[in-house]
């Protein structure tokens, strides 16, 4: 007597699961699904990007390998006074002091270089300091160090992630202001439709 006079039966439970909520409207159910399909994608993309950052890691490695053998330390030796130059033309030196790049000269396997380095603003001539030089003994960058290659894994795995998340994220935002837009229009016109009746 109770199943009939409440109709909580299974046949009217599953009647009604079939049936959406009168509200809910067909761009209501596509932002939905978007959305849900955004989601599944930004968690998918998570192994794909620590993929990314571990394949970042071993090549910056290999890359940390061959410069041990091809990058190498040397003393230069400064030939001129490191004068004071225009602000816009200064940089910062190792010791966070304005650098001017002056004439100098090194030693590399027996064979004499010149080349300008930066050393601390107002250096007098015969000052020394550590430069990195190629195996032909020209002037080379900085080779990278363990905690380049970390960095370097670490900014591509979050990298990739945040870069996929933005797209992603930015065309569900556009889809949602298109789908806001055209919900406020059809509540618009059936409000009206409301109180011509009325």
């Amino acid at each position: 007597m109770r199943r009939k006079l409440t109709g909580q039966d299974s046949s009217g439970r599953s009647a009604f699961a079939g049936n959406p909520n009168p509200l809910l409207r067909d761009c209501d159910v596509r932002q939905a699904r978007i959305k849900r399909w955004v989601t599944t994608l930004l968690i998918l993309m998570v192994p794909v990007s620590l993929w990314i950052g571990a394949t970042a890691h071993s090549d910056q490695q290999q890359r940390l390998e061959d410069q041990k053998n091809s990058i190498h330390q040397v003393t230069a030796t400064t030939t001129a006074v490191a004068e004071s130059v225009p602000a816009v033309s200064t940089e910062l030196g190792a010791s966070g002091a304005a650098a001017t790049a002056v004439d100098s000269r090194w030693v590399y396997r027996g064979v004499e270089h010149t080349g300008r380095v930066s050393v601390d603003t107002g250096s007098p001539a015969g000052t020394t300091t550590q430069i990195w030089v190629d195996n032909s003994g020209d002037l080379s960058m900085r080779p990278l160090t363990s905690s380049d290659v970390v960095a370097a894994s670490i900014f591509n795995a979050i990298g990739s992630w945040v870069l996929v998340a933005s797209v992603l994220i930015g065309a569900y935002q556009l889809m949602r202001f298109r789908y806001d837009g055209r919900r406020d229009a059809e509540w618009d016109r059936e409000i009206a439709d409301l109180l011509r009746q009325h």
